[in-house]
Protein backbone atom coordinates (compact mmCIF):
# COMPACT_ATOMS: atom_id res chain seq x y z
CA UNK A 1 0.00 0.00 0.00
CA UNK A 2 2.87 1.93 0.79
CA UNK A 3 4.39 1.20 -2.08
CA UNK A 4 1.40 2.42 -4.47
CA UNK A 5 1.02 5.72 -2.28
CA UNK A 6 4.78 6.51 -3.53
CA UNK A 7 4.07 5.67 -7.24
CA UNK A 8 1.23 8.40 -7.36
CA UNK A 9 3.17 11.11 -5.84
CA UNK A 10 6.26 10.47 -8.46
CA UNK A 11 3.65 10.86 -10.99
CA UNK A 12 1.27 13.49 -9.97
CA UNK A 13 3.92 16.79 -10.74
CA UNK A 14 6.20 18.21 -13.26
CA UNK A 15 9.60 17.47 -12.87
CA UNK A 16 12.12 20.70 -13.08
CA UNK A 17 13.01 19.31 -16.39
CA UNK A 18 9.57 18.99 -17.48
CA UNK A 19 8.74 22.58 -16.51
CA UNK A 20 11.58 23.95 -18.27
CA UNK A 21 10.44 22.47 -21.59
CA UNK A 22 6.99 23.94 -21.41
CA UNK A 23 8.42 27.38 -20.44
CA UNK A 24 10.86 26.92 -23.65
CA UNK A 25 7.60 25.65 -25.38
CA UNK A 26 5.79 28.73 -24.47
CA UNK A 27 7.98 31.10 -25.44
CA UNK A 28 8.79 30.12 -28.46
CA UNK A 29 5.34 30.21 -29.49
CA UNK A 30 5.25 33.82 -27.88
CA UNK A 31 7.86 35.16 -30.21
CA UNK A 32 6.37 33.98 -32.86
CA UNK A 33 2.82 34.91 -32.45
CA UNK A 34 3.42 38.44 -30.48
CA UNK A 35 5.38 40.12 -33.42
CA UNK A 36 2.97 38.73 -35.88
CA UNK A 37 -0.04 40.21 -33.45
CA UNK A 38 1.47 43.84 -33.70
CA UNK A 39 2.16 43.45 -37.26
CA UNK A 40 -1.30 42.83 -37.88
CA UNK A 41 -2.39 45.37 -35.48
CA UNK A 42 -0.46 47.99 -37.15
CA UNK A 43 -1.52 47.15 -40.80
CA UNK A 44 -5.21 47.43 -39.29
CA UNK A 45 -4.62 51.00 -37.89
CA UNK A 46 -3.10 52.19 -41.32
CA UNK A 47 -5.76 50.50 -43.45
CA UNK A 48 -8.35 52.19 -40.97
CA UNK A 49 -6.34 55.75 -41.03
CA UNK A 50 -6.33 55.70 -44.72
CA UNK A 51 -9.80 54.87 -44.97
CA UNK A 52 -10.97 58.03 -42.60
CA UNK A 53 -8.88 60.00 -44.59
CA UNK A 54 -10.18 59.25 -48.08
CA UNK A 55 -13.83 60.01 -46.56
CA UNK A 56 -12.94 63.14 -44.15
CA UNK A 57 -10.86 64.47 -47.90
CA UNK A 58 -14.04 63.60 -49.68
CA UNK A 59 -16.23 65.73 -47.12
CA UNK A 60 -14.10 68.63 -47.47
CA UNK A 61 -13.95 68.37 -51.26
CA UNK A 62 -17.61 67.98 -51.08
CA UNK A 63 -17.76 71.45 -48.43
CA UNK A 64 -15.44 73.40 -51.24
CA UNK A 65 -17.60 72.45 -54.13
CA UNK A 66 -21.02 73.48 -52.27
CA UNK A 67 -19.26 76.85 -50.54
CA UNK A 68 -18.15 78.35 -53.91
CA UNK A 69 -14.75 76.57 -54.01
CA UNK A 70 -13.53 77.75 -50.23
CA UNK A 71 -12.50 75.07 -48.31
CA UNK A 72 -13.31 74.66 -44.81
CA UNK A 73 -11.75 76.66 -42.36
CA UNK A 74 -11.82 73.60 -39.68
CA UNK A 75 -12.70 70.03 -40.11
CA UNK A 76 -15.63 70.88 -37.78
CA UNK A 77 -17.39 72.14 -40.67
CA UNK A 78 -17.19 69.09 -42.30
CA UNK A 79 -18.12 66.78 -39.29
CA UNK A 80 -14.98 65.43 -38.29
CA UNK A 81 -13.30 67.98 -36.20
CA UNK A 82 -11.43 66.50 -33.14
CA UNK A 83 -11.45 63.36 -34.81
CA UNK A 84 -8.85 61.02 -33.59
CA UNK A 85 -6.77 58.83 -36.00
CA UNK A 86 -6.08 55.18 -34.74
CA UNK A 87 -2.91 56.25 -32.64
CA UNK A 88 -5.15 58.90 -30.30
CA UNK A 89 -4.01 61.53 -32.08
CA UNK A 90 -6.53 64.03 -33.81
CA UNK A 91 -5.85 64.09 -37.51
CA UNK A 92 -4.16 66.92 -39.04
CA UNK A 93 -5.55 69.54 -41.35
CA UNK A 94 -4.23 72.76 -43.17
CA UNK A 95 -6.09 75.36 -45.30
CA UNK A 96 -3.69 76.97 -47.57
CA UNK A 97 -5.91 79.35 -48.45
CA UNK A 98 -6.67 80.66 -44.91
CA UNK A 99 -3.86 79.51 -42.81
CA UNK A 100 -6.56 77.69 -40.95
CA UNK A 101 -6.70 74.06 -39.72
CA UNK A 102 -6.77 71.67 -36.50
CA UNK A 103 -4.37 68.83 -35.26
CA UNK A 104 -1.60 71.59 -35.45
CA UNK A 105 0.65 71.13 -32.02
CA UNK A 106 3.22 69.20 -34.32
CA UNK A 107 4.41 72.37 -36.18
CA UNK A 108 3.92 74.01 -32.41
CA UNK A 109 6.45 71.57 -31.11
CA UNK A 110 8.66 71.96 -34.69
CA UNK A 111 8.58 76.09 -33.75
CA UNK A 112 6.65 76.49 -37.50
CA UNK A 113 3.46 77.92 -35.51
CA UNK A 114 3.08 80.43 -32.63
CA UNK A 115 0.71 79.08 -29.93
CA UNK A 116 -1.35 81.95 -30.34
CA UNK A 117 -2.24 80.65 -33.53
CA UNK A 118 -4.78 78.20 -31.72
CA UNK A 119 -7.93 79.55 -30.70
CA UNK A 120 -11.81 79.30 -30.35
CA UNK A 121 -13.64 80.47 -33.07
CA UNK A 122 -17.00 81.39 -30.60
CA UNK A 123 -20.10 83.39 -31.24
CA UNK A 124 -22.53 85.78 -29.86
CA UNK A 125 -26.09 85.26 -28.83
CA UNK A 126 -27.29 88.54 -29.81
CA UNK A 127 -28.53 87.78 -33.13
CA UNK A 128 -26.23 90.20 -35.11
CA UNK A 129 -22.62 90.74 -36.19
CA UNK A 130 -21.84 92.82 -32.58
CA UNK A 131 -20.69 89.80 -31.17
CA UNK A 132 -16.52 89.46 -29.16
CA UNK A 133 -16.33 86.24 -30.02
CA UNK A 134 -13.23 85.24 -32.99
CA UNK A 135 -10.72 83.36 -33.87
CA UNK A 136 -8.27 84.82 -31.76
CA UNK A 137 -4.82 84.56 -30.30
CA UNK A 138 -5.55 83.64 -26.84
CA UNK A 139 -2.37 81.99 -25.93
CA UNK A 140 -1.54 78.71 -24.92
CA UNK A 141 -4.11 75.66 -26.49
CA UNK A 142 -7.51 75.23 -24.61
CA UNK A 143 -9.86 72.88 -25.80
CA UNK A 144 -12.83 73.72 -27.86
CA UNK A 145 -16.04 74.38 -25.03
CA UNK A 146 -18.88 72.52 -25.44
CA UNK A 147 -21.67 75.22 -26.15
CA UNK A 148 -24.22 73.97 -28.62
CA UNK A 149 -26.49 77.35 -29.15
CA UNK A 150 -28.58 77.43 -32.62
CA UNK A 151 -28.63 81.26 -31.77
CA UNK A 152 -25.20 81.51 -31.56
CA UNK A 153 -23.83 84.10 -34.26
CA UNK A 154 -20.54 85.45 -35.05
CA UNK A 155 -18.71 88.54 -35.27
CA UNK A 156 -17.74 88.31 -39.12
CA UNK A 157 -16.19 91.70 -39.39
CA UNK A 158 -13.26 90.71 -37.33
CA UNK A 159 -13.29 86.98 -39.01
CA UNK A 160 -12.43 88.74 -42.41
CA UNK A 161 -9.40 90.72 -40.75
CA UNK A 162 -8.54 87.68 -39.09
CA UNK A 163 -9.15 85.40 -42.68
CA UNK A 164 -7.54 88.99 -44.45
CA UNK A 165 -10.36 88.37 -47.13
CA UNK A 166 -14.31 88.92 -47.31
CA UNK A 167 -16.97 86.22 -46.19
CA UNK A 168 -19.42 85.63 -48.25
CA UNK A 169 -23.17 84.96 -47.56
CA UNK A 170 -22.66 81.23 -48.69
CA UNK A 171 -19.73 80.59 -46.23
CA UNK A 172 -21.29 82.56 -43.56
CA UNK A 173 -24.23 80.32 -43.84
CA UNK A 174 -21.62 77.54 -43.80
CA UNK A 175 -20.06 78.27 -40.85
CA UNK A 176 -23.29 79.57 -38.56
CA UNK A 177 -24.13 75.92 -39.05
CA UNK A 178 -21.39 74.29 -38.25
CA UNK A 179 -21.65 76.32 -35.06
CA UNK A 180 -24.87 75.64 -34.28
CA UNK A 181 -24.35 72.26 -34.99
CA UNK A 182 -21.11 71.98 -33.02
CA UNK A 183 -21.33 74.02 -30.54
CA UNK A 184 -18.41 76.77 -30.19
CA UNK A 185 -14.81 75.16 -31.31
CA UNK A 186 -10.86 75.79 -31.41
CA UNK A 187 -9.13 76.02 -34.77
CA UNK A 188 -5.97 77.09 -35.59
CA UNK A 189 -5.64 80.43 -37.78
CA UNK A 190 -2.90 82.84 -39.33
CA UNK A 191 -0.85 79.61 -39.87
CA UNK A 192 1.99 80.86 -41.84
CA UNK A 193 1.31 77.93 -44.88
CA UNK A 194 4.39 78.82 -46.68
CA UNK A 195 6.70 77.17 -44.11
CA UNK A 196 4.54 74.58 -42.34
CA UNK A 197 2.94 72.91 -45.70
CA UNK A 198 4.33 69.24 -45.93
CA UNK A 199 6.91 68.64 -48.34
CA UNK A 200 8.21 65.07 -49.87
CA UNK A 201 11.50 63.78 -49.75
CA UNK A 202 12.69 66.06 -52.61
CA UNK A 203 11.27 69.55 -50.21
CA UNK A 204 8.00 69.42 -53.12
CA UNK A 205 4.23 70.49 -51.57
CA UNK A 206 2.48 67.02 -50.52
CA UNK A 207 -0.26 68.84 -51.74
CA UNK A 208 -1.45 72.21 -53.38
CA UNK A 209 -4.67 72.39 -52.20
CA UNK A 210 -4.51 71.16 -48.68
CA UNK A 211 -2.56 68.99 -46.02
CA UNK A 212 -4.45 66.22 -44.30
CA UNK A 213 -2.60 63.42 -42.92
CA UNK A 214 -2.02 61.15 -39.69
CA UNK A 215 0.88 61.54 -37.64
CA UNK A 216 1.69 58.14 -37.41
CA UNK A 217 2.38 55.48 -34.60
CA UNK A 218 5.11 57.55 -33.28
CA UNK A 219 2.60 60.06 -33.07
CA UNK A 220 5.54 62.78 -34.34
CA UNK A 221 6.19 64.60 -37.65
CA UNK A 222 8.22 66.31 -39.30
CA UNK A 223 7.88 68.99 -42.64
CA UNK A 224 9.47 66.69 -45.09
CA UNK A 225 9.19 62.96 -45.51
CA UNK A 226 12.80 63.04 -45.70
CA UNK A 227 13.09 62.99 -41.46
CA UNK A 228 12.55 59.85 -40.17
CA UNK A 229 9.80 61.18 -37.64
CA UNK A 230 7.55 61.31 -41.02
CA UNK A 231 7.76 58.26 -42.55
CA UNK A 232 5.39 56.46 -40.53
CA UNK A 233 2.55 58.81 -40.93
CA UNK A 234 -0.19 58.21 -43.45
CA UNK A 235 -1.14 60.67 -45.75
CA UNK A 236 -3.02 62.28 -48.56
CA UNK A 237 -0.62 63.37 -51.45
CA UNK A 238 -0.93 64.38 -54.79
CA UNK A 239 -4.41 66.62 -54.46
CA UNK A 240 -5.95 63.17 -52.85
CA UNK A 241 -4.24 60.82 -55.72
CA UNK A 242 -2.28 59.01 -53.24
CA UNK A 243 -3.35 58.01 -49.62
CA UNK A 244 -1.53 55.41 -47.22
CA UNK A 245 2.35 55.35 -45.51
CA UNK A 246 4.66 58.60 -45.98
CA UNK A 247 7.37 56.18 -46.68
CA UNK A 248 5.61 53.96 -49.69
CA UNK A 249 5.25 57.61 -51.33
Amino acid sequence: MCLGDSNVRKTAGFTLLELIIVVAILAIIASIGIPQYVSALRVARVGKAKHELVTISNAVSSYTANNGGKLPLSLYQVGYGGKNDPWGVPYCYLNYADGTGDGLEWAIAAGLVDPSAFGPLVGSGDGGDGGDGVMAATGLPQKAMAVHDSNVTLDYNALQIKLGRPIDIMERSAIQQSVSTEGNFSIFSGVPTEITRRRDRYMFPLNTDFDLFSLGPDRSTAISLGEPTGLDDVIRANNGAFFGVAANY
